[in-house]
């Protein structure tokens, strides 16, 4: 079995118990005020974590809500086993389940499943992106005012909001339309099949990113920080698009 047919069972494994459990009544605990972690969010990771001690008991991981090693050396199997879990606990048919390999701080393979839709989208190192078998990539879309761009809020909008909202305003004006659905794995796996031509968010985690950049670069696009450098997953924000549009994107941004 190879990595990324690794990362798909280890994917498919988390998304059958979020399947399962949705739409039913649950309870969470909060990590912050809108920073949510039901048991079904451990639940699925402890299925992921178990396929990958299973499949590749030599790697270490990198998970949301058990920690693991740094992904900057090594085989690092990064996991988010439930990404949209507000939307979870809302009836919200917008959620994630996300892995990703990096090894030696590079993405490897990723596999995103939206739970709802019964899409899976996969990709791996120099060999492309796919949706299902079907091969992926970014929108042809040249115009940032004839795009639609998608982004998320960090956990801290209470006291940030303005600022974000600010933010938005800059951009909102510049584009066709900006949508927040509330899945940062979903959003960027969007970019990277053309149904978005751009996304940005403050505040993304780890996890929320490792399996989407991937995606989005296998896809012809372009992944960067807020000055246009090449992003890091330990980088406060997150710049992602079909290229064509990245620099004007940015310039929106910085804007306000």
């Amino acid at each position: 079995m190879n990595d990324l047919e690794v990362a798909r069972r280890a994917a498919r494994a988390g998304a059958d118990i979020i399947r399962r459990a949705f739409g039913k009544a649950t309870s969470a605990e909060w990590k912050g005020d809108a920073n949510p972690v039901t048991l079904v969010d451990q639940e699925a990771e402890t299925a992921i974590l178990g396929v990958l001690a299973e499949s590749r008991p030599g790697d270490a991981t990198l998970a949301e809500e058990s920690g693991g090693q740094s992904f900057e050396e090594g085989r690092v199997w990064i996991v988010d086993p439930l990404d949209g879990t507000v939307n979870f606990l809302h009836g919200i048919p917008q959620l994630a389940v996300s892995v990703a390999l990096w090894i030696d701080g590079r993405a490897e393979v990723a596999d995103i499943i939206d739970v709802c839709r019964a899409e899976e989208f996969t990709a791996a190192q120099g060999r492309g992106a796919w949706l299902g078998e079907t091969p992926i990539t970014v929108s042809p879309q040249t115009d940032l005012g004839a795009s639609l761009v998608a982004t998320g809020f960090p956990y801290d909008r209470n006291v940030h909001g303005r600022r974000y909202a600010a933010i938005m305003g800059e951009v909102l004006v510049r584009v066709r339309g900006i949508r927040r659905i509330g899945s940062a794995a979903l959003d960027l796996a969007w970019v990277a099949c053309g149904r978005y031509e751009g996304y940005w968010e403050f505040g993304i985690q780890p996890w929320d990113a490792a399996a989407g950049v991937l995606l989005v670069e296998e896809g012809g696009g372009r992944i960067s920080d807020l000055e246009g450098d090449p992003h890091r997953l330990d980088d406060a924000a997150i710049v992602a698009s079909n290229a064509s549009i990245h620099e004007p994107l940015l310039a929106a941004l910085h804007s306000a």
